[in-house]
């Protein structure tokens, strides 16, 4: 990943989290080090690229947004960038924006 993630096996993972539950401690960040993510399917995910916390939480709205994509959920949600421009999501604003800040 762009953040320094790699996979890893992990012992001992203590109660993974939702994404939206895991989202939501991190942004009030109120999430530890060591949190667990259940991705669903049985993929979980930690904060354990060099980004850590800030990386993870990048991740996962990233993710998010991937799932609502594909789910149709969110074309309510698009606005215009300028005139000229494809229409886009504002999440996926705020991602583009981090991995140019980050790149």
């Amino acid at each position: 990943m762009a953040d320094g993630t790699h996979f890893a096996k992990f012992d001992q993972i203590e109660a993974p989290l939702a994404l939206n539950a895991a989202i939501a401690l991190l942004e009030q960040g109120a999430a530890s080090e060591d949190i667990t993510v259940d991705l669903g399917d049985g993929t979980l995910t930690r904060a354990d690229g060099r980004l850590g916390l800030k990386g993870l939480l990048q991740r996962l709205r990233g993710y998010r947004t991937i799932l609502a994509l594909n789910a149709g959920e969110i074309s309510e949600g698009v606005v215009a960038m300028r005139s000229g421009k494809p229409d886009m999501h504002p999440d996926v604003a705020i991602i583009l924006d981090a991995l140019k800040d980050h790149g």
